[in-house]
């Protein structure tokens, strides 16, 4: 009997031994599972934004039709469409202070499908015209776009005590500085041009590209659907050209310059300097790498 019972006791330690150390695999497990699946994720140290965006021109980037472009009133613009890349760098205990670099594009165009702005389809003289004179329009139609590539440097703020619990989402601010190379073209097909300047066919018209420096600013909110994915939605005001403005003649066929400097002198219609802005709005991809120690 006393052997049975040894026999006993030693079968109830050993299912004891067992059961704990299944309890301590399983707790493990679930808490590898638990750690793998929650949403409570650090700050990155890194982000990368890659998102399209739409162009609202405003100031002298917007005008109510293209005439307003060759009587330097504005760019005659409406609309438009880009896209940026943004690199940022996440500092601070959470990675609220962002430095950043930018790449983008932005452009903002216009059409008219009633009037060919340059009547005679040919500019072959000095540009801007002398005195009060714009070129004379006709019966046609045209478009204008400015294509604005861009780079530069900025500095946000995220927010990232917002969603304290889960970090799932953070809104932020901030400012930058850009170098933009800005160009474009303008084309028409006009319907009562000079036999010799291919009436019926459409003309294109080179605004040559310089450089421009600007600034702007923006605000949005970034969501995580996982540790390392998510997106970003928000908007920024930018202007282009804050310095470097610039008028001159240009004696070259169907060539124009941006002319955004003041320059009575030239044109008497060059009355004010014309800023370049837009409101751009966007959506993307936003990608989370490494994370802040905590």
């Amino acid at each position: 009997g006393i052997k049975q019972k040894k026999e006993k006791k030693m079968r109830l330690t050993k299912f004891t031994v067992l059961l704990l150390l299944l309890s301590v695999i399983s707790f493990n497990t679930l808490e590898a599972q638990v750690k793998t699946t929650s949403k409570n994720w650090k700050s990155p140290t890194f982000t990368i934004d890659v998102a399209p965006s739409f162009v609202l021109p405003i100031q002298e980037s917007r005008g109510n039709n293209i005439g307003e472009f060759f009587s330097f009133k504005n760019y005659g613009t409406k609309v438009g469409f880009g896209a940026m890349f943004n690199f940022k760098f996440g500092l601070g205990r959470e990675g609220q202070y962002r430095p950043y670099i930018t790449l983008g594009y932005s452009q903002m165009q216009g059409k008219d499908n009633n009037t060919a702005y340059i009547g005679n389809n040919i500019i072959n003289t000095r540009y801007p015209f002398y005195g009060d004179s714009i070129p004379t329009p006709g019966a046609g139609s045209s478009e204008i776009i400015l294509r604005i590539p861009h780079i530069g440097v900025g500095f946000e703020y995220a927010v990232t005590k917002a969603d304290k619990k889960k970090r799932m989402w953070y809104p932020f601010f901030g400012v930058e500085f850009l170098a933009s190379v800005i160009t474009g073209i303008y084309r028409q097909t006009s319907n009562n041009a000079p036999a010799a300047n291919t009436p019926g066919v459409e003309t294109g018209y080179t605004i040559k590209s310089d450089l421009r420096v600007g600034v702007g600013a923006g605000l949005g909110a970034a969501f995580r659907f996982g540790k390392s994915f998510g997106l970003s939605v928000g908007g920024k005001y930018k202007l282009f050209n804050l310095i470097g403005k610039k008028s001159d003649v240009l004696n070259e066929v169907n060539k124009m310059n941006l002319l955004d400097k003041s320059a009575p002198d030239l044109n008497s219609n060059l009355s004010k300097d014309r800023n370049m802005g837009s409101l751009e709005f966007y959506i993307g991809l936003t990608i989370f790498m490494g994370k802040t120690k905590k």
